[in-house]
C-alpha cells in the first residue's frame, strides 16, 4: 500500500503465495524452531522468539510437539559447552549456572537435569 499497489492486487498476490506454499506459517515455525535448537535454546526462549515473529501460539505449540528435541539433552549439552563440568558445590557459581540456563528458555526440571550431569561418572 505504501507503494501505491491496489488492496486488490495485494491481496491477490498474497493468496498465490499462500498457494503455491511461499507463505506458510507452519513451515517458517518449523524453521525457526530448527534454528533456535541448533542454537542451544529452550521452549520457552524459542516460543517467545517465535511470538515476537507474530506466530500464532498454535502454530508455535504444534511445531514444538512435532519437534523429536530432547530438552533434557539439549540442556546437558549447552551447560557441557559452557562450563566443560556442569556440576559444581560452589553455592553461587551454580546460581549462576541456574540463571543462565534459565535465561536460555530451559525448565528447572531441564536445568536440574543438566547441571546434575558429571561427563565423568558415565560408563
Amino acid at each position: 500500500m505504501q507503494k501505491d499497489f491496489e488492496q486488490l492486487e495485494i491481496e491477490q498476490t498474497l493468496d498465490y503465495c499462500e498457494a503455491q506454499g511461499f507463505q506458510c506459517d507452519d513451515r517458517y515455525a518449523a524453521l525457526l524452531l530448527k534454528s533456535h535448537i541448533a542454537k542451544g535454546h529452550g521452549v520457552m526462549r524459542i516460543s517467545q522468539a517465535m511470538a515476537q515473529k507474530g506466530l500464532a501460539k498454535n502454530v508455535i505449540r504444534q511445531a514444538i510437539d512435532a519437534s523429536d528435541c530432547d530438552w533434557f539433552e539439549l540442556a546437558k549439552q549447552k551447560a557441557v559447552k559452557k562450563y566443560g563440568t556442569p556440576k559444581t558445590s560452589d553455592h553461587k557459581e551454580k546460581a549462576r549456572r541456574v540463571r543462565h540456563l534459565v535465561g536460555q528458555g530451559f525448565s528447572f526440571d531441564q536445568v536440574a537435569y543438566a547441571l546434575d550431569y558429571d561427563p565423568y561418572l558415565e560408563d
